[in-house]
């Protein structure tokens, strides 16, 4: 598995797991990450949070369908 595909399977157990909240979450990881001085963490969930709000926008549809 890339990890591109890995970045997108986070996020997309991150999106069903945290639902609207989800984009929050992957916020708060980023910032803590980033607090700690962990920059190459930080940039990963920045990734992941990006992916997440691709996933949980209005026009993406419910996570139960994704599969």
């Amino acid at each position: 598995m890339t990890m591109q595909e890995q970045l997108w399977q986070a996020a997309w157990i991150i999106a069903e797991q945290y639902g609207d909240e989800a984009v929050g979450f992957a916020t708060q990881m980023a910032e803590s990450f980033e607090a700690g001085g962990r920059q190459g963490e930080r940039d990963l969930w920045l990734s992941i949070k990006d992916k997440v709000s691709v996933l949980t926008a209005d026009d993406a549809g419910s996570p139960k369908y994704w599969q």
